[in-house]
């Protein structure tokens, strides 16, 4: 079994305060209604995703660990 991390924005709770952009750039970017979401789903550097996360001011960066079958 291998893992993967997938991340999520929570739109509900997002304020735009861009704090995830100037963390991580390559992953996050403001939609048209100026919310974060993730605009790279590939997870190239988790210790730029964790930390944009740690930082959100409302906590809107989820980071799920999706178990993957590997055959």
């Amino acid at each position: 079994m291998g893992n993967q991390i997938k991340v999520i924005v929570d739109k509900n709770v997002c304020i735009g305060s861009q704090t995830c952009i100037l963390i991580d750039p390559g992953t996050f970017v403001l939609d048209s209604d100026g919310l974060s979401y993730v605009f790279n789903p590939n997870v190239t550097n988790i210790n730029k995703i964790q930390e944009a996360s740690d930082n959100c001011p409302v906590s809107a960066i989820i980071i799920e660990k999706v178990n993957l079958l590997i055959e």
